[in-house]
């Protein structure tokens, strides 16, 4: 990447406190464009935190988020409340999120689910709304089931109808909290794919995961993390070869 050029994403000194117990501890780091990254650690250690503060779900307590050149900080936030709170809204409608649980309407098609967002957020036409539908639900591998309703589908197509409803926001960024960990083994392998299939199209994917072979094989780099604090950053060869760290180390072993 050129000098020139700022990441997509660029986290500062970032710090989140609950409840007098700190979460995140100075955490920095930048993302470029197009980029696979996992996120790896602990349970607990605040990952699906860090997630909720890039996706402007959680007030930074300390430092700064930029994404695609759009800022917020925890002194904006202070000083500005409404200019932080404007920002916040304009990032999360560039940011697709996928959760463990899919939060799909149960009462509505697999279509309508994803049709529903660009309809009511961009005021976009039915008609477009429903096109631009049938192409990602192709896209995740699920468009012969446009009108089952999810509680009729398996939980790995659950989860490749909520990938397809962030996506038709038609996101800059794809955040994932651990989108395979409510899977029986045999439905991970379908969703793992899709996001392998976002990355060779080009979008920018920050994944939350336990699922460590995916990790090393997908992920342009990986960021380790451990009680709160980035204890490692390194390609996905190199974390798993030869980890800097004990921590990471330690972590590693129960995989291997």
């Amino acid at each position: 990447m050129s000098e020139n050029v700022e990441p997509l994403i660029r986290v500062k000194n970032l710090s989140k406190v609950y409840d007098d117990h700190p979460i995140l501890k100075n955490i920095s780091f930048s993302i470029e464009s197009g980029d696979l990254v996992s996120i790896i650690g602990p349970s607990g250690c605040g990952k699906s935190t860090l997630l909720r503060c890039l996706n402007c779900l959680e007030i930074l307590d300390e430092g700064e988020i930029s994404i695609n050149g759009t800022s917020i900080s925890s002194e904006l936030a202070l000083v500005d409340n409404g200019t932080f709170l404007q920002r916040a809204h304009q990032l999360r409608q560039s940011i697709g999120m996928v959760f463990q649980s899919f939060n799909l309407f149960p009462h509505k098609t697999l279509l309508e689910n994803i049709m529903l967002a660009p309809m009511v957020v961009k005021k976009q036409s039915r008609e477009l709304s429903r096109k631009q539908g049938m192409e990602l639900l192709n896209k995740v591998g699920l468009s012969n089931l446009y009108k089952r309703h999810p509680w009729s589908i398996s939980g790995g197509q659950k989860q490749r109808v909520a990938i397809a409803r962030a996506l038709a926001m038609n996101p800059i960024l794809m955040l994932y909290d651990e989108p395979t960990s409510a899977l029986d083994p045999e439905m991970v392998e379908e969703v793992l794919q899709v996001m392998r299939n976002l990355d060779k199209d080009g979008m920018t994917q920050v994944i939350v995961s336990h699922e460590m072979k995916f990790a090393r094989d997908a992920s342009d780099y990986i960021i380790y993390i451990e009680d709160g604090q980035v204890i490692e950053i390194s390609d996905e060869d190199e974390i798993f070869i030869s980890p800097k760290d004990e921590r990471t180390k330690r972590f590693l072993k129960r995989y291997m």
